[in-house]
């Protein structure tokens, strides 16, 4: 049951714990027909629009009853840039600290505060203790102010509440909210996804370890992520530096049984690249169209005759097909250009001038995913196939995901770009998928 708030009925000492048991007793009595319920904030908000939060109180026992309300309301904010910081939401003045309703009303009561004008992008909101869960908001700093609420709940029947002009209801059947209630926002708000659309800090291409074993124990792991550099004020903001990331990713392949273990290669792939995952472009043939395009670098850091690096430009359309919250295709070539690469000349006639990315998957299902390569000259080319499910739905409470993988072809690393690697199978764990 959502908490009652009982600060309004703490004193001071040293009568504290006397009067403390008193208003207990009330609050307990009246929890029974009367409850204080708290709404979810809206999932966007415009321009300098403070932030808003509805509390509900009801009542469903026999007659009229008091019902205290709490002077403000504290929550916890915090994102990637903003240290968790209490800000308190004070209520309306024209509100009477205490509210008189009969069986079946209910009276909405708003509770506001001011954002910090340091805050860009998604802001994470934590009511302190409320039994409500922590939500995700959306600041549009360049929009016009327009100040959104959490939505009121709907009656049975026509779904209007008939409500006095100080908002208690008249004859109102009662209205429990549920847990988590969903909101109300502008038509054209924007609302997240996901958390990590929004983050400064969020992942790239896959990360993972895996082992696997075809001639000498191996492993092979990734790290990969990217960088927010310039948070805008509009979230949907399409020009080039607010959309502008820095990337970084790196291969390993760890020959387990050779002596000391070494790494056979480890390739080092630093980035800067424009990135936009929906680009609003619509067809009858794709759902949606992402794009990225940038300069990378990619080396191993040796020196002499096993000096690999390459310096691209690439530019990668993402293309989706069908409902992307169920299973759904995604197919993104990722074009490049050699700006330089002096320790491996011939290296277009292994991997080409393409890394074509063929995924099929649900989000919290099943992805088998392939990045396929054609040199440009015989039959040199690679097969990189990754299929991965979510842990959590094997091992409940758990994160990231069960990974298999199987390579064949030239370069998995690039110290062997132009070396038919031994096909290899492994199995391992992903924080982080396509």
């Amino acid at each position: 049951m959502p908490k009652t708030n009982l600060a309004a009925f703490a004193p001071t000492p040293p009568r504290a714990i006397q009067l403390g048991v008193a208003a207990l007793w009330v609050a307990l009595s009246s929890a029974a027909h009367a409850e204080l319920s708290l709404l979810q904030p809206p999932r966007a908000l415009a321009g300098d629009a403070p932030l808003q939060l509805m509390l509900l109180a009801t009542q469903d026992g026999q007659g009229r009853k008091p019902i205290k309300l709490p002077d403000e309301i504290v929550v916890r904010i915090s994102n990637d840039d903003f240290k968790p910081t209490l800000l308190p939401l004070k209520r309306t003045s024209a509100v009477p600290a205490q509210v008189t309703l009969a069986k079946g009303q209910f009276r909405r009561v708003s509770y506001s505060a001011e954002l910090p004008k340091e805050l860009r992008g998604t802001v994470r909101v934590e009511p302190v203790d409320w039994d409500a869960s922590t939500t995700t908001i959306v600041l549009d700093r360049a929009a016009p102010a327009e100040p959104m609420v959490a939505a009121a709940p709907a009656a049975p029947g026509n779904g209007v509440v008939p409500t006095r002009a100080d908002g208690t209801s008249v004859s109102a059947p009662t209205v429990a909210p549920a847990p988590g209630a969903i909101t109300s926002a502008a038509p054209d708000a924007i609302a997240p996804t996901s958390d990590a659309e929004f983050a400064r800090l969020s992942s790239n291409e896959p990360m993972y370890i895996a082992f696997g074993k075809n001639g000498d124990a191996n492993a092979r792991f990734q790290l990969s992520f990217k960088f927010h550099i310039l948070k805008p004020d509009n979230p949907a903001s399409k020009s080039f530096l607010d959309n502008l990331y820095f990337g970084y990713t790196q291969l390993s392949i760890w020959d387990l049984e050779a002596e000391s273990a070494p790494f056979r290669d480890s390739n080092y792939r630093p980035s800067l690249f424009y990135y936009v995952p929906d680009t609003g472009a619509r067809a009858s043939w794709f759902t949606s169209l992402g794009i990225a395009a940038g300069i990378e670098h990619e080396s191993n850091g040796k020196a002499g005759d096993d000096s690999r690096s390459i310096n691209t430009l690439f530019f990668k359309p993402i293309f989706k097909f069908g409902n992307l919250s169920e299973y759904h295709w995604t197919v993104a070539p990722k074009l490049y250009a050699y700006v330089e690469k002096k320790d491996n000349r011939d290296i277009q006639n292994y991997r080409g001038y393409m890394d074509l990315l063929v995924l099929w998957g649900k989000p919290n299902g099943w992805q088998i995913g392939a990045t396929l390569r054609k040199g440009m000259k015989r039959n040199y080319g690679s097969v990189d196939l990754q299929v991965t499910y979510p842990l959590g739905k094997l091992i409940p409470g758990t994160g990231g995901y069960v990974w298999l993988g199987y390579f064949t072809g030239y370069g998995e690393d690039l110290l062997d770009y132009n070396r038919h690697s031994t096909s290899q199978v492994r199995i391992g764990y992903s924080v982080f998928r396509w």
